[in-house]
């Protein structure tokens, strides 16, 4: 039987051939050792295992009875592990074995309910692996658990599970038609909801979107101002328009790490420490309103200005944190500051609008 390895027999010390005692664990390492080699704990008969009690002079009593729950609760472990109904035989070798170790009730109870968890978790484990031969609705059913009993045991193998697909889908930075479906299958198998915490459920819809931007059909996003002939808007978003400048700040480093030291390259004036000067590029919000991408242009559009780059003349697109910068041959640059998880979406779609139409032209 499964859960049960051979066990030595301790000889008998001088003082035990003295005294003419036996060391009585041997009983149970014999009783171990022969369900070890069965198949069932019934090939242990009642009178074999009183044959053996009585070899070792061991009688039941309160000093060995942690060796015999240890015994049950292998064989309890092994009846919940791969019984495959309520009718299994192995089920039926509980009370062969309580029978035998003259086990109380309530230690009887306490090991089944011990057994009964540590089988349903693995077997909810099989499940996701595809070793379980049955449903979660046959074991729910062989253990006597209902929805409720079994919830928190299916909810922790699943995230045991969700954990590796997450970093998978994390590391690639896309969500699949594939890999969710294989995430809603799970759920249904172990019987739990299709639901996540915010955080993760926020990442994997921007992994959804972003898997969408690279391989689902191009939306035909309908707009309020006119289109050119064969024109179709693919994305719009809300998006703040940039310009990069250069401006000067002050070098704190010292101040900041409280690492102030007093030389050439701070004075005074007043009460105030004034630090060197560093010139810095940086994006400066300029205007507000949306931009759109079309299979011929980059537009952007708000109640102030209108502005757009032809992709006939766009030269290069670069994306650095949230901000979009498109470059044109002739006349003027773009930059775009959006949402992180909205940038990286829009410019996923800008690329793969330039790819196709660099596709169509070879």
């Amino acid at each position: 039987m499964k859960g049960f390895k051979k066990q030595e027999l301790e000889e008998q010390g001088f003082m035990g051939r003295l005294f003419g005692s036996k060391p009585q664990q041997n009983a149970f390492a014999e009783i171990n050792n022969i369900l070890t080699d069965a198949k069932s704990a019934q090939e242990l008969t009642q009178d074999a295992a009183g044959a053996i009690f009585k070899k070792w002079g061991c009688k039941f009593s309160d000093a060995n009875m942690d060796q015999r729950s240890a015994i049950y609760r292998k064989v309890a472990d092994n009846a919940f592990t791969y019984a495959m109904g309520k009718d299994d035989a192995l089920l039926a070798d509980r009370a062969h074995m309580a029978a035998i170790l003259q086990m109380p009730d309530n230690l009887c109870r306490l090991a089944d309910n011990g057994a009964k968890k540590s089988a349903y978790f693995a077997r909810c484990h099989n499940i996701v692996t595809g070793e379980e031969k049955l449903d979660i609705n046959a074991i729910n059913e062989l253990f006597g658990y209902d929805y409720e009993d079994g919830f928190d045991f299916r909810k922790q193998v699943f995230n045991d599970y969700f954990n590796g697909e997450f970093d998978r889908i994390a590391e690639a930075k896309r969500f699949t038609p594939e890999d969710e479906q294989r995430l809603r299958d799970m759920c249904a198998r172990l019987d739990i909801p299709y639901e996540f915490k915010a955080n993760i459920d926020n990442a994997l819809t921007k992994y959804r979107y972003l898997w969408n931007a690279e391989n689902a059909p191009l939306g035909n996003v309908k707009v309020d101002f006119p289109l050119e002939d064969g024109e179709k808007c693919h994305a719009a978003g809300q998006a703040y328009l940039c310009e990069v400048k250069t401006v000067a700040k002050e070098d704190n480093y010292y101040q900041l790490t409280r690492k102030l030291r007093i030389d050439e390259t701070i004075s005074f004036k007043g009460e105030h420490i004034e630090h060197p000067q560093i010139m810095e590029e940086t994006a400066v919000i300029t205007d507000s309103g949306y931009l759109f991408l079309t299979n011929l242009r980059v537009i952007y559009l708000s109640k102030k200005m209108a502005k757009q780059i032809r992709l006939d003349n766009l030269k290069t697109a670069d994306l650095s944190t949230n901000i979009i910068y498109v470059h044109a041959n002739e006349g003027e640059s773009l930059s775009f500051k959006m949402q992180d998880d909205a940038a990286e979406v829009m410019f996923a779609i800008l690329r793969r609008i330039l790819a196709e139409r660099a596709g169509n032209k070879k």
